[in-house]
């Protein structure tokens, strides 16, 4: 039997984050999320509504909550685009229905993409046999209204290196970030230096966060991760930039 999962909405854009900056992809946004990030700009995430939107090419409709992975499956199949992100809220919270959806996907020739915040490693395992690649996050405690998830991270992180999938490893730097901060992860996520590409995401100001930081320091930070052998990506958040979902 398929597995469900609460949907907030189903679209078409282009990545906007990540190594696939730029790249036409269907969206999977699933519901529910069990931290609160200071920039998070999707809080409309943070529960369950009673349908997902679902933006085809026959305009808007309404799927009722919870959506089968089957079904999901085929919502997103009729956007016609070759790559599909799972995004959120959070997907693990709901790892049988990533699963089930990459498998779907994959019988329909479609590459399915896993954008999580890596709190939970039992699940990313049971994910991983059936999506392409991984953009997991390495959530530093000063972006976070409270607590310290970077243990849960690393422990995704390894897990999906040591998979057959390629992984971006985001930090996303606001002015809050330190020098020290930026030195810390670079030492904690050493010895994956081999298999990630570290992604430095200059925040987009939303919400409590109300500003970028600046070029400097930017500069600085990938500096550091060049310095310490990782391969590191500086990359904003295009689609805010283009007025996109």
């Amino acid at each position: 039997m398929s597995s469900p999962a609460p949907l907030i909405e189903i679209f078409g854009s282009v990545q906007g984050e990540g190594r696939h900056v730029g790249a036409p992809m269907a969206f999977v946004r699933v519901a529910v999320c069990p931290i609160r990030c200071l920039y998070c700009d999707t809080p409309e995430s943070y529960d369950a509504p009673d349908a997902a939107v679902v933006r085809g090419p026959d305009g808007e409709q309404l799927e009722p909550n919870p959506v089968l992975a089957t079904r999901a499956g085929e919502l997103v199949s009729q956007l016609g685009l070759r790559r599909v992100s799972v995004t959120g809220g959070e997907p693990l919270l709901y790892p049988d229905f990533v699963a089930e959806l990459g498998h779907e996907l994959r019988v329909r020739g479609r590459a399915l993409h896993l954008e999580t915040a890596a709190l939970h490693p039992n699940a990313m395992r049971a994910a991983l046999v059936a999506v392409d690649h991984v953009s997991a996050d390495y959530k530093l405690p000063g972006t976070l209204e409270r607590g310290d998830v970077r243990d849960q991270n690393l422990a995704c992180l390894e897990l999906a290196a040591a998979s057959d999938v390629t992984v971006d490893a985001k930090i996303v730097v606001t002015p809050a970030v330190t020098r020290d901060d930026i030195a810390d992860a670079l030492e904690h996520l050493s010895d994956l230096r081999a298999h990630v590409t570290l992604i430095l995401q200059p925040v987009t100001p939303f919400g409590a966060v109300t500003a970028a930081p600046s070029s400097d320091e930017l500069s600085e930070f990938a500096a550091m991760a060049e310095a310490r052998s990782f391969e590191v990506r500086v990359v904003p958040q295009l689609h805010k930039a283009l007025g996109l979902p």
